[in-house]
């Protein structure tokens, strides 16, 4: 009888098929991408500051406001993502981050520079809450460790690759074109993201037995669109 009983909680980790993890290089790719666009300025400056006469001062303040905005969306955003659910809120998050990227490489004066850096910290605000709670879908409890240490090396891997990659497109393309490539690069990204991202309950890429082997602890539904759909509002 203890034999069968240990047979049975065993079965779930020989699964073939481990999509979830797939899940996870997407939120990798994604944290790098937010990286990337946040690290842009900095590698841009030197040619803004001979090109739009702005001293290190105000460069310094356009990361002041990057900064703030970035650190007052955090609670709203956690908010919003518990509202309206994970997809959603990224993706709108991934375009807007990205829109004002590209809006970065277009604007002439130091008043607009600071209202896109403005806009480029409410709208990656919310990136690192929303990875957190696909995390909690995708992966039983045991596991989410280190998904969520996979993930989150995007905040080392993203400024390791910024200086060459974004020294070589400043160089090669301008310092405009910079904010575009990398804006782009984030509307391409979002695009492929709702093309690919389901919650597990609804993914057809996901096998049953994976799926069983999430649900085992504690993952596999989003429990406030759940809710929603069921009884029409959300607790």
């Amino acid at each position: 009888m203890e034999a069968r009983i240990e047979t049975k909680q065993e079965k779930p980790l020989n699964i073939g098929r481990k999509f979830r993890w797939t899940v996870v290089i997407w939120l990798l790719i994604g944290g790098i991408i937010n990286y990337l666009d946040r690290a842009n300025l900095s590698i841009a400056a030197p040619e803004m500051m001979k090109e739009l006469g702005l001293s290190v001062t105000e460069i310094g303040l356009l990361g002041t406001f990057f900064s703030w905005s970035y650190a007052l969306m955090q609670l709203p955003s956690g908010w919003l993502i518990d509202r309206f659910g994970t997809k959603k809120v990224y993706t709108i998050a991934l375009i807007w981050w990205s829109g004002a990227t590209i809006l970065t490489g277009a604007v002439h004066k130091m008043s607009s520079f600071i209202a896109v850096r403005i806009l480029l910290g409410v709208g990656e605000a919310p990136c690192f809450p929303t990875m957190a709670k696909i995390t909690s879908y995708w992966f039983p409890k045991k596991e989410r460790g280190l998904a969520t240490g996979i993930w989150d090396s995007s905040s080392k891997w993203g400024p390791a690759i910024a200086p060459p990659l974004l020294v070589f497109i400043m160089v090669t393309f301008g310092w405009r074109a910079l904010f575009y490539i990398t804006g782009v690069i984030g509307i391409i990204f979002a695009i492929g993201f709702v093309i690919f991202y389901k919650n597990p309950e609804k993914s057809q890429k996901l096998s049953k037995e994976e799926f069983e082997y999430i649900k085992s602890e504690g993952g596999g539904v989003e429990q406030g669109i759940q809710i929603k759909n069921q009884m029409g509002f959300v607790i």
